[in-house]
Order: structure tokens, then sequence, then C-alpha cells
């Protein structure tokens, strides 16, 4: 083998030590520094299930062949590859022969030999399995993503999170391991016998629930409910709440991809015409790049476990949630520590964190005390001597206040959450030069600086038009009195510490002036908008001119946004409300814009300018209340269910009686949630309700909503349908200003009006309601409404659909691996034009073709799963003849499948848009599945006809068997290798001659027409042709220059197909049967049971086979015999006649070869069933045998190559077989 030839994929992997001497394991072959092992197979079933046992019990199963380093330095060696079948380790061991010998014979010193190899093969492995479990860091982790992709089948893409010890309960208790990766979750079991595995995709999860064991003594269960209501129990979880948070993560980042794919319409927010890419995928890998200067045997840097990466990610979560932090702060350093703040010294115990941007403080005693300081804020950093800590920081903040932070902690963990900061303010010099123009647009900087009157002319349209309600009424004067002496103590706007008043002074209310700066100071955007200076401008500008469909919805809805106030009757409140909307709308093409939207930004656009709003929009829409404002509305439905939930806790008799009356909860409180009340209420009153939601979250949502209920309790239980529910709510909000207690003698009490009594409610009542409780329950019912909103949208789009004669449940099949396709296809991709968030591309419609025929996988891993269940005598895999399939005939069956699905694809493609839809997909599949003979057969001519001039050249012909070739590669039996081959034989006869100027006219026509489409071929196959030497390229010169140029019309390939039995059976149905619709094929999910049954058929028909392989065998000697002739085979006996010598002896020779080797593998079949009749016989002695086969199959193009190159160059030319031959194109 020559030393470019490439590696064998997923064989090698990274050095892993192991004992060379282990029992279990046989040495096959062995060198000076290599060894090549198999496991030992026992005749006693008994052991084998035994040992399988153990291996799974104590996750120890390995591959049955591997090949080891010999460690001179150290006792152990070192397994660098490994496989599950004879011929890819005998490939790995030949290339680590041609590729390592000669190198190790240079060397002498035994450190440096380990070192060369160690660097080769970690070069090899990190660079062929980039983005795979292969290059994680972790053994453990590679070890168990390896045993779980073979067992269960999954492409090595598919990274594997964790893996737990636990039990199944089905019929009975099976001990085994769950595996949990990017999309599945799986468990497998083999308990002396008896397999078990189970295989569910996280997106079809519908609930799960922390449960018992099923004796109810300890909590170590999860039950995974599906959408099908299908329900699995596992229990004997050491690690249960790991598993189970673990589970809820990668199902909410599923849900969330699963809510873009099956989206009802596309980005809205989207230039028209224009392409984008879609949101990085989640599970996306950032590997360094690996090109460049570096030695071609320099290793790529290893991956972390991806369960690593998840933990960090929900850690991140946390804290930015905690804070209201930008997405792009992440946790780098955390200490306890002690804040000493203020002018009085007042001492807070807590923690202190640190991120890239960021230096945040939250008190974990009773006093509450938060603080998120911005390192561009700092101005100073001094390390003071401390009694009571090692470390004490003195901070001096741009606005002179003086805030001391005592680090408690080791020594080591104080100095490096120092050094971190040290590097952290170095990167912080250019953002601390734009700080004090941003200041300047502060009200609190003015009203410090005693000029309180002073507004900016772009603040909020409150200052023009005045602000809702009367300010002395809402004592304006006092409560900014009270937020002046609060700033003075404690900081202001991006230094401000939120101690033990800072919540009292919000739910009593903002003063006008301040509101705005508030909002952005609870919510997070006002970090946003000091980080991103001159962003909103720039998206306006840049987008400037440019229409979309979010644009005709705002254009829609800007005058009626807020009718009632002055500012949105005049130009300038509208041209304002119209730029924020857009610039989101261009910021956020997956979202867009939409209805209520409007509400909300209208509202905030009052106390803020316009960059103000557009960055609180920005926290509203991504932060505060996902999903809301979506195209399903996937938040806002959410929320609702926890507000039923909520209030059958509460108030279970009004939630018994809503139900008994039919009232639907949804009519009065959606609203309610959707635009933050401020639709329901009085703005005075609504804008008191997002005070308190912009500093507490949503959770005021829910408190506010249950206390109306509550208030209004006695009138809603006399209601009796919709109506008479929403006038009560109607009628309650207009009296929010009244007098909560009109009689009563104290003065004070009849100033509390009734807004006041529902803020008391609220908080009082229901204080339990608190944000962690929201975000569980938004966790345990996100699954249920998920599913219900991908139900109504599959609904939905079938009802827009036409679907010929495919039955509803046809069709839901079809739709189910359509999505299915682009859910795996984006996943896999992380990115892709926007287009694609609802159609399948060439990529994706290969997978969405895989997985309803099985002839359709073309994938390379799906080709070496193949042929790596064809050695170990899979029943599906094997033909006969045939167990093992060399690179090079592997690569070609990729090149010619891809090439026909693409074909296909092109096919479907009514548009030409490169992009198939639904309906398209459904159309296609209709023409192949629903139509008759004559239809299929015009299909595949039009498919090869790829100078579109109604005939099929020499090349076209050939390129038709080679597309038959790889649909007939899975059936059981060799009769489809002498009906292509018949094709082949007939199609030349039958095929009009053409002069050789008219030919190359249309070869030139033909290959400025084809030059796109083969060109991806041809890079495809350009590898393989280097490889086949310089006698190959000169038969094919020869070939070209004396091959005859000929020409076959439609109605002679039908009469062609129709010659031959088993191509007319192809084309009349089994062309249309490959393809399943109504079971999954993808997916293997069997029991012990149905195991053994596949087992004994399998074994059954391989008898049957060899005993059929045997009389035909004999039977085509004793023919040969008789008449001294060599025959082509069974099915083409009959159409031979009386030939030309030359092509006579020509043909003879090329079809005898053929023959021979089917001859060679049915003889095989004989001997090995009479072996299989004596019972000593060595399991090892007949998986070599195995192994050694040759595959006729693959080896047919080659024969066929043989047989053309003979046939023209002895001029062979047509006969009568039976048919008559097509004079004219047209002719019937």
């Amino acid at each position: 083998m020559a030393l470019h030839q490439r590696p064998p994929h997923q064989v090698f992997i990274l050095p892993t030590p192991c004992d060379q001497h282990n029992p279990l394991f046989d040495t096959v072959q062995s060198t000076e520094n290599f060894v090549l092992q198999r496991t030992k197979a026992s005749k006693n079933q008994f052991l084998n299930s035994f040992l399988g046992t153990i291996q799974n019990v104590f996750d120890t199963k390995q591959a049955p062949f591997r090949i080891l380093f010999r460690r001179q330095v150290h006792a152990q060696a070192l397994m660098i590859a490994e496989a599950e079948s004879q011929k890819n380790i005998d490939q790995a061991w030949t290339w680590v022969q041609d590729n390592f010998v000669v190198g190790l014979n240079v060397l002498d010193d035994a450190q440096e030999k380990e070192e060369w190899v160690l660097t080769k093969i970690r070069s090899l492995v990190t660079r062929a399995d980039k983005g795979t479990d292969d290059i994680t860091s972790d053994e453990k982790v590679r070890s168990a993503s390896r045993a779980f992709r073979q067992t269960f089948n999954v492409l090595p893409s598919e990274r594997l999170v964790s893996y737990y010890s636990c039990s199944y309960h089905g019929k009975m208790m099976n001990q085994g391991w769950m595996y949990i990766s990017e999309n599945y979750l799986c468990f497998y079991s083999f308990m002396l016998g008896m397999e078990t595995k189970i295989f569910l995709e996280l997106k079809d999860v519908g609930d799960l629930q922390k449960e018992k064991s099923k004796r109810g003594v300890f909590a170590d269960a999860i039950r995974v409910v599906m959408k099908d209501s299908q329900e699995y129990f596992f229990s004997n979880l050491f690690h249960r709440d790991e598993t189970y948070d673990m589970l809820v993560q990668l199902t909410t980042l599923t849900m969330e991809r699963l809510l873009r794919n099956t989206a009802l319409e596309h980005a809205p927010g989207m230039s028209n015409g224009d392409d984008g890419d879609s949101v990085k995928d989640v599970f996306s890998v950032d590997v360094d790049s690996l090109e460049g200067g570096e030695s071609p045997y320099s290793p790529a840097p290893t991956t972390r476990p991806l369960r690593l990466g998840l933990e960090e990610q929900k850690r991140d979560s946390q804290f930015q949630q905690r804070f209201s932090l930008p997405a792009s702060e992440h946790l780098m350093e955390e200490s306890s520590a002690v804040l000493v703040h203020g002018e009085k010294s007042e001492m807070y115990h807590g923690r202190l964190y640190m991120s890239e941007s960021f230096l945040c403080f939250i008190c974990t005693e009773a006093a509450p005390c938060m603080l998120a300081l911005p390192l561009y804020t700092i101005r100073r950093v001094e390390r003071m001597n401390s009694r009571t800590a090692m470390y004490a920081l003195n901070i001096l903040t741009w606005h002179q206040m003086r805030v001391v932070f005592r680090l408690n902690g080791p020594r080591t963990q104080c100095e490096k959450f120092c050094t971190t900061l040290k590097t952290n303010l170095k990167l912080q010099v250019r953002a601390m030069r734009s700080l004090k123009p941003f200041l300047a647009t502060c009200f609190s900087e003015a009203l410090l600086a005693d000029r309180p009157d002073v507004a900016e002319k772009d603040s909020g349209l409150g200052w023009i038009f005045e602000f809702p309600g009367d300010p002395k009424k809402l004592k304006n004067k006092s409560k900014t009195k009270l937020w002046l002496q609060y700033f003075k103590d404690n900081g202001r706007n991006l230094t401000v510490t939120k101690v033990t008043t800072f919540p009292k002074l919000i739910r009593v209310g903002l003063p006008n002036k301040l509101r705005g700066e508030i909002w952005e100071v609870c919510s997070g955007s006002l970090y946003l908008r000091s980080m991103h200076p001159g962003e909103y401008a720039k998206i306006l500008k840049d987008n400037e001119g440019k229409t979309s469909l979010s644009l005709e919805e705002i254009e829609k809805d800007l005058n009626r946004s807020l009718p009632e106030y002055e500012a949105y009757q005049a130009n300038q409140g509208i041209n304002r409300l119209r730029n924020v909307l857009s610039a989101y709308a261009w910021k956020n093409p997956d979202l867009g814009y939409c209805q209520a939207m409007n509400i909300v930004t209208s509202a905030i656009l009052i106390y803020q300018s316009e960059e103000q709003a557009f960055w609180t929009l920005n926290v509203l829409c991504d932060r505060l209340l996902p999903g809301y404002y979506s195209t399903s509305m996937y938040g806002a439905l959410l929320d609702q269910t926890i507000l039923e939930h909520l209030l059958e806790k509460t108030m279970p008799i009004l939630s018994k009686h809503l139900k008994k009356v039919d009232v639907q909860l949804s009519v009065a409180c959606l609203p309610w949630f959707l635009s933050l009340f401020i639709n329901s209420m009085p703005l005075v009153y609504a804008f008191r309700v997002l005070d308190c939601f912009f500093f507490e979250g949503p959770k005021v949502l829910f408190q506010i909503s249950l206390a109306i209920l509550k208030v209004n309790g006695d009138e809603l239980l006399a209601t009796r349908d919709d109506g008479a529910f929403m006038d009560v709510l109607k009628k309650y909000f207009g009296t929010l200003d009244d007098s909560a207690f009109p009689d009563s003698s104290n003065p004070k009490a009849r100033a509390l009006t009734k807004f006041n009594e529902l803020m008391l409610v609220a908080y009082k009542e229901f204080e339990s309601v608190t944000p962690e409780l929201v975000a569980e329950l938004r966790r345990n019912h996100q699954l249920k409404v998920v599913h219900n909103i991908s139900s109504f949208t599959k609904r939905s789009q079938l009802r827009n659909i036409t679907p010929g004669k495919f039955s509803k449940d046809e069709m839901g099949i079809i739709y189910d691996r359509f999505y299915s396709a682009l859910f795996y296809g984006r996943s896999q991709r992380g990115n892709g034009k926007q287009g694609e968030a609802r159609a399948l591309d060439a990529t994706t419609f290969t997978s969405f073709l895989g997985n309803i025929a099985r002839w359709a996988q073309v994938d390379d891993d799906q080709m070496d799963h193949d042929d790596n269940n064809a050695g170990s005598g899979s029943p599906h895999h094997r033909r006969r003849g045939s167990t093992s399939t060399t690179s090079t005939a592997r690569e070609r069956r990729r090149v010619v499948g891809k090439h026909f699905i693409s074909r296909l694809f092109e096919r479907f493609d009514d548009n030409g848009t490169g992009l198939l839809s639904l309906q398209e997909v459904t159309n296609g599949l209709g023409d192949i599945i629903h139509g008759d003979l004559m239809t299929r057969m015009q299909l595949f001519f039009d498919m090869h006809d790829l100078n579109k001039d109604g005939t099929l050249n020499r090349d076209e012909i050939l390129g038709m068997s080679e597309s038959l070739l790889f649909i007939f590669r899975f059936d059981d039996g060799d009769s489809y290798l002498g009906a292509i081959s018949n094709f082949i034989r007939n199609a030349f006869e039958f095929a009009e001659k053409v002069d050789a100027v008219k030919k190359t006219e249309e070869d030139e026509s033909t290959e400025s027409k084809d030059a796109d489409v083969d060109k991806e071929d041809a890079a495809e196959k350009e590898s393989s042709e280097k490889e086949e030497g310089s006698s190959s390229s000169t038969n094919q010169t020869v070939k070209a220059a004396e091959e005859p140029e000929i020409q076959m019309s439609l109605p002679s390939f039908r009469m062609v197909v129709l010659a031959d039995e088993t191509l007319e059976r192809f084309f009349d149905s089994g062309f249309a049967n490959s393809f399943k619709l109504l079971e999954p094929m993808d997916r293997q999910k069997g029991l012990f049971a149905r195991e053994v049954f596949d087992s004994l058929l399998s074994e059954g028909r391989k008898l049957a086979g060899s005993i059929a392989g045997g009389i035909q065998n004999r039977g085509n000697n004793h023919k040969a015999n008789q008449k001294h002739l060599p025959q082509a085979s069974t099915s083409t006996s009959s159409l031979s006649e009386t030939k030309a010598p030359e092509a006579e002896e020509s043909k003879s020779t090329t079809t005898s070869d053929l023959a021979e080797s089917r001859s060679a593998g049915e003889g095989k079949r004989d001997s090995d069933k009479e072996d299989e009749e004596e019972p000593q016989e060595a399991v090892d002695e007949d998986d070599e045998d195995d192994d050694e086969e040759e595959d006729g199959g693959d080896d047919l193009l080659d024969e066929v190559e043989k047989f053309l190159t003979e046939f023209d160059q002895k001029g062979g030319g047509k006969q009568d077989l039976g048919l008559t031959s097509a004079t004219e194109p047209g002719s019937p």
C-alpha cells in the first residue's frame, strides 16, 4: 500500500493505556512495536452471555479488534485503533505497517519512538474526527461514546453528554446504562443473553418527572413520558437530580430548536430577497483552525466533554439572569467576600463574581444588597492591609464612591482572582473613553448636578407632550428627593448599589423624569447601551430604504398604538415608534415584529429616548419575556398554562367553576401578559406595574393577575360565560382609581385606592410566587406547550398541502420525516440560508430520503456501518459471496449514489430554487409511489438524459446501470447482477449508431450545459481515479479512441427494460415499494425476542441460499461441460444467439469471469454448509474465511468496463435478441 493512501475512517483513536496481556484477547499478529488482537470467542453460549453481562454491568464493553503500540519505557501498552470488523482492522494494520515501520527503524531511542508514534496518531485522530467525542480530553467519555455509537448506530458527529448506570422497568427490571447525547436518550442492557435497547429522541419527549422507585422507598427514579403518551421508568439512578437537570436543560435547548424549525412563517424581519445566517446552534464545537504553517503531523487541539460545556452554559445563564447582564458575559472567577459600603461602613457578607466586563456582588444574608459594577467605571484599585482577610481590595468608582471587598478564601484562589481582575481592567481602557458622553444621557447625572430641569433633546416623549397623570397627586417631587438622597449614598446609573430601600422606592412608584433610567438600570438594558455606542443609529442607516414583511406589518399598527396619548397623534411620536420597531426587526430578523410589541414600545417611548427604548425592547423580548412576541407566541401560551396551574393551586373553587362553565382564562389574561396591562389598566397604574416588572421580573405578572382574580372572586363565581367574565374584569379596571375603603373613618384608609389594595393583595397573598417557582413551572410545562404548538402547525400546514393519492397517515409520516431532516440537518450544519428554515436543500434532502428508503443512505458513516454489519453477518447487509468492500468500490458507490439523488432532487425542484418545499416533496414522491410502470421508466430516462436531447449516449447508459446497481445493492441474492449485465448488453445492441461529427457537436453542447452539474462529481472521483494507475489510464485511452458512438431513445429503453423480468418488476413495483412511509427505517429498538426471531430467520435464509446456490452451481457446470462454451449467466442464456467469432470470443471471456466469480461464491456457501454440520469447527476460522470473500456486486462495474472495452475493440454489432430495434427515435 502506498504511503499517500488515506487511513481507514473511524478506526484510529487517541492513544489509551491498556493491558497487552488481557485474558479476553488473543494476539493475531505482532511486530516489534505493534500488536493486533481480537477478542476470544467461546463455543459455550452461557459463558459468552455471562461475559456480556459482566461487560454491561461494569461498562467494559470493547470492540472485538484492536491494535496496540508496545511501549518499551512503560509496562502498559497503548491502544491506538479498534474496529468492529476484521476488514477495517486489517486495513488499519496495513496502514500502520506502511507508515510507521520505516520511521521507527530510523529512531534508536525508545522515548523518541513513542513520542513520534503518539504525535502522528494524535494528529491523525484530531484532524479526521474534528468535532466528535473521539478527540475529547476525557478518556472515559471517549470510550462510552464509542460504545454508544456502535450500539445505537448514530453518526460520529452525535456527541455524548453523559451516561449513568440505572435500571429500566419494562415487563421486568433490566440493569444497564443510560446514554444522554445531544439529541437522544438511550438505554442499553445485556443480562444473561437478553438484550434490551431503548432509543428515544429528545424532541419527542413530552414530560419529565422525578419519581420514587417502584417500591416507594428511594427517590432515585425518573419517568419519561413521550408525546404519544408512551412512558419509560428508570430507577437506581444514584445521581437522579443531576440526570434530571441535564435532561431538562437538553430538552429546553431542543424545544428552542424545534420552535425555530416548525415556525409557521419565515423570519419576518429579513429583507425581501436577501439571505442571512440562522442562529448558530448551541451544540456547535469551536475547534481552532488547523490550517497554517504547522507540520502536517502536528496534533490539533482536543475538545472538552460536552457535559462541561453545558454545565458552564447553565452557570453563565444563571449568572446573567441574577445580575441582568448581557449574554456576552461569562462567569470567570468567584469568591466568598465581605462588602464594606457607604460612609457608615455597612458590611454585607456574600459572594463576589467576575466576568469579562463586570464585578458583581450579592449578599447571602437577610439584608438585600446587590451590585453589578462595570469594570470600565473603576478609576483605581488598591490592595489594603486587613486583619480579618488575606486580601482586601479598595475600589474607587467613576462617581468617586469607595467600595471595599474583603476576599475570604485560599491564598491561591485570591491571587488568581486578583490576577484576572488586573487583566480584565487593562482590556477596558477603550470603553472608559466613551463613558463620559454616555453618562451625559443619564438624567441622574443632571439631578445630582442640581440641574433637574435640563432635558436632552432626545429624551422621552413625556418631556415634550407631558407625562400621564397629575404630578401632584403622584407626589412626583417627594419621590425625586428620595431618589436624590439614595443616589448620593449608594451610587447612580452604572455604579448604583441595590440595598434595602431600593425595592421600596420601586414599589411606591418612580418619578416621571427618572422612570426611564431606572427601568434601564433594573432591566440591564443600560449595560447594553453603554457597551454598544452608536449601534442603534448604524442599524437604521445600514437598512435605510430596505423593505421586509415586518416593516409592512409595523406600518399597519403605527396608528393603533396608544391613540389616547397626544404624542401618537403627531408625526414625531409615530416616527420614533417606527424607528425603534424597525431597528429591532432588522437586528433580530428571526423574530421581526409581532402585534403587541407596538403597544409596549409606545409606552416605553414616553419615558425613554429612541436608543434607550431600543435596548429595553431587546431585553424585554430576549430575556424577560422570551417567546412572547414570536409567530407562535410560545412564551405567552406557556405562561397562560402556568397561570391556570397557579389558579388551581391557590384558588381551587374559582378554578373548578371556570372549568365547569367552560370559561377560558386565557381569553382575558393573555392580553394582560402581551401588553403588560397597558391596554387593560389606566396608563398611570400600568406604569406602576411596569416599575415592579422591570425590577422583579415576570413573577409580577402572575402575582397581579392572581390578585385581580382574588379581589373579584365573588363576582367571577357568579359568571356563566366568557362575556360576563370579561365584563366583571373590565368594570373593575375602570374603578382602580376609586377608594378601596370609602366608608372608613380613617382618612388614610379612605385615601387608599383599589390599585393600592390590588398591589397589597399581590405581594401579601401571593408571596409564594417567586422567580424560582416560575422558572420551575416553565421547565415543567414547556414540553407540553411546544408539542401542542407543533401539532397545531402540522395540522395547519397539512391543510394547505395537496396530498395527491397519499392518505392522511402517510402525509403525517412525510411531514414528520421532512421536518426531522430539517431539525437534525440544521443541528449539524449550525447555520444556513434563511430560506432553508422550511425547505430542504440537497444535503437535508439526502437525509430525508435515507429515512424513507434504505437504498438512499449514502453517507460515509452509514456505508461504513453497512460494511461492518456485512462483515459481522447481519442478514440485512450481507449478500451472497460478499462480506467485504474495498475502499475504492465504496467511494465509487458513494459518488454514484450522491449523483443519483442529486438528479432526483433536481427532478423534484419544480421552481429551480435549489430548495424543496413540503409540497414539492409530496408531488415528487407521489409521482414515484403512485405512478405507473411507464411513468417510472420515463423518470429514470429523463434523470440520466443529462444533455436533455431525448436520447441516452454511451456514458449516460453506463450511468444508469451504475444507478441501478446502487439501488439494488441491499437486495438478497445475485439475480440483479445478471439483470444489470443484461441491460447493458441489450442497450448497446439496440442503440442507434451516430456519426462522429454529429456526436462531437452534441458533446460540446453537453459539456457546456453540464459543467456545473458534474463539477462536484468530478472532484469526488479525482482521488480514486489517481489511484487506478497508468494501466487503467491506457485502457481508457484506447477505449475512447475506438468505441462506437451510440444513442438510445425512450422507446428502445422501455423495450430493453421489459425484456428482463427483474428490471420490469423493479420499475413496476420494486422501486415504489422501496419507499417505506409507515414504519421507521433508521432506528433499531429491538428486544430479545424479536432479535432471536430475526436471527433464526437469517440463518434459515442463509441455509436455503446455500442449498439453492449449490444446485445452480452444479447445473451451470454441467451445461458448460456439455457445450464446451462459457456462459454468461442463467438469466442471460435464453437471449444468447450466434455471433461473429470475434464478438463471441470477447463476450464469452468476460461473462465467464462473472459466472466463475459467482460460482466461486456459491461453492463457498456449499462448503460453509458442509462445515456447519461439523459441531467441533472453530468459530475463529469461520470469521477469517468470511473476511476473505470478494464482493461480487462491487466488482461488477470493473467487469462491465472490461466487457465494453473488449466488445468495442472486436467491433460488436447489433444482434437479434428477440426484440425489434427502434429505427427512429420516436418510433413506438
